[in-house]
């Protein structure tokens, strides 16, 4: 019975992934994320559009439908967004990471976007919630879906 005990208590011990890895999972995640906006901040937009996994299944959700069903054409609106000479600036706080397996993340942030002219002048700007699902990849963490929507109302 009580090598029975034991056995049973070693397997589910093996099946569980040790702290440290759920704390790096979302520690490396929210980095990751963090270069995405550092990178869209200094005008990197290449750098911020390699982000967006290209794996099947990504997708992003805007104002309650799919927005982009590839990583390659939220890439291609990003690029877009700068394209006619803006300059890009994203802001994020209050962030929140929960760990969803080893290599794997979900990232939400409260954001503000807004697109300047070579002059300052602001063209136009958004702010919401941002969620990610931030997945590991081969070539790093990459965003493999996600969603933002309005901020909190008035």
């Amino acid at each position: 019975m009580r090598l029975g005990l034991l056995l049973v208590l070693l397997v589910s011990m093996s099946a569980c992934e040790p702290m440290s890895s759920a704390t790096d999972s979302t520690t490396e995640a929210k980095a990751a994320f963090q270069a995405y906006v550092d990178a869209i901040n200094n005008g990197d937009i290449e750098s911020a559009s390699v982000m967006y996994d290209v794996e099947e299944g990504f997708h992003w959700v805007e104002r309650g439908g799919l927005q982009y069903a590839r990583g390659e054409d939220a890439a291609e609106s990003l690029r877009t967004l700068t394209s006619n000479g803006g300059v890009p600036r994203m802001s994020i706080d209050d962030i929140h990471a929960a760990h969803l397996s080893k290599g794997a993340a979900l990232v939400s942030a409260h954001f503000d976007f807004s697109v300047l002219s070579d002059t300052g002048e602001e063209r136009f700007s958004f702010d919401g919630w941002m969620t990610v699902g931030m997945a590991m990849r081969s070539g790093g963490w990459r965003i493999a879906g996600g969603q933002s929507g309005p901020g909190v109302a008035p």
